[in-house]
């Protein structure tokens, strides 16, 4: 009995510490349409890429196709 509810309590423990890293979980739905990424809001992943040209993108809201996405580079 306490042999399973001590594997319980570890499966517990990681799912949620890793619910806790960015990119590790669903994205929010920030709006079921958009027109313009104004429109887009939630919470961003604290997370910058490296883009093209050498340049570095952080995580911002786009409109793509009427739907908010997040989006690094572009």
């Amino acid at each position: 009995m306490i042999k399973a509810l001590r594997r319980t309590s570890l499966l517990l423990a990681a799912l949620v510490a890793l619910s806790a890293l960015p990119g590790t979980t669903a994205p929010v739905q920030a709006a079921d349409w958009c027109h313009w990424a104004d429109q887009c809001h939630g919470p961003l992943p604290q997370l910058c890429k490296r883009c093209g040209g050498g340049r570095n993108g952080c995580a911002h809201w786009a409109c793509v196709r009427d739907h908010c996405v997040v989006r690094y580079c572009g």
